[in-house]
């Protein structure tokens, strides 16, 4: 942790201290991976103090929040590529036994244009919404190779904490990727910008989950998506595929 704490010789700046601690951190971290090459080892964000190139140009994945609230954890998956890319970040998805049909497909829909990290009472999920979950995972499995090539785009602009629509893009020269999050509150329809479309006969695919009801309307001489979802809290992602 490198928090506070360290103290400095005299005659030092006050942060010293801290810097040789970092710096000792990162020696010891080179070690370990120079001896052990295909040791994974996961960087915690522990509030963003860990969040750094130094960490994460060494370290094979980052656990971007401990949030609990699946609704709340929208906004911090939504914004992570900003700081990590897609394939080292890490969105804690646990569903739970009380959750409905569309809060388990939100907490999965959370991690699927990033890395997952399956918890929750899976053993006590009903047998629909351990369904869910078997179709997230491989839905992630299917996309996931085209994370380490994608770069991120935010349709609606960076989410602000009580957005009440959310969405994330990520595009590669052959496909993009589209997480949109609907929380309570929000109107049932939203416009997402995808510039980097503009023109393309687009066909809109959804990826999951399987049972929503969405209804996606592409518009290719303004670049948008017209998104309609009938209920909330519910999540969708979408493949854009350029008809050929």
């Amino acid at each position: 942790d490198p928090g506070s704490g360290t103290s400095s010789h005299p005659g030092e700046a006050p942060a010293a201290g801290l810097l040789g601690h970092n710096r000792a951190q990162l020696d010891w971290l080179d070690g370990i991976l120079d001896r052990y090459p295909d040791l994974v080892i996961e960087n915690c964000a522990s509030g963003g103090m860990r969040t750094d190139h130094a960490m994460l140009s060494r370290l094979q994945l980052l656990s971007t929040s401990d949030q609990q609230d699946l609704l709340l954890y929208a906004p911090i998956a939504a914004s992570a590529p900003t700081t990590v890319t897609p394939e080292q970040g890490a969105v804690w998805s646990y569903p739970q036994p009380e959750d409905s049909l569309d809060e388990v497909a939100f907490t999965m829909a959370n991690a699927l244009l990033g890395r997952i990290h399956l918890s929750g009472k899976l053993t006590e999920l009903r047998p629909e919404e351990r369904a869910l979950v078997h179709e997230a995972v491989a839905v992630h499995k299917s996309l996931r190779a085209d994370l380490p090539h994608a770069v991120p785009a935010w349709p609606l602009g960076l989410p602000a904490w009580d957005d009440p629509w959310i969405a994330l893009a990520l595009h590669t020269p052959a496909v993009t990727y589209l997480t949109v999050w609907r929380r309570p509150g929000a109107d049932d329809t939203t416009v997402l910008r995808l510039p980097h479309l503009r023109g393309a006969d687009v066909h809109a695919d959804l990826l999951y989950p399987s049972t929503s009801q969405a209804h996606p309307t592409w518009q290719p001489d303004t670049a948008e998506l017209t998104l309609s979802l009938p209920t909330a809290p519910s999540a969708v992602v979408l493949r854009l595929n350029e008809r050929t």
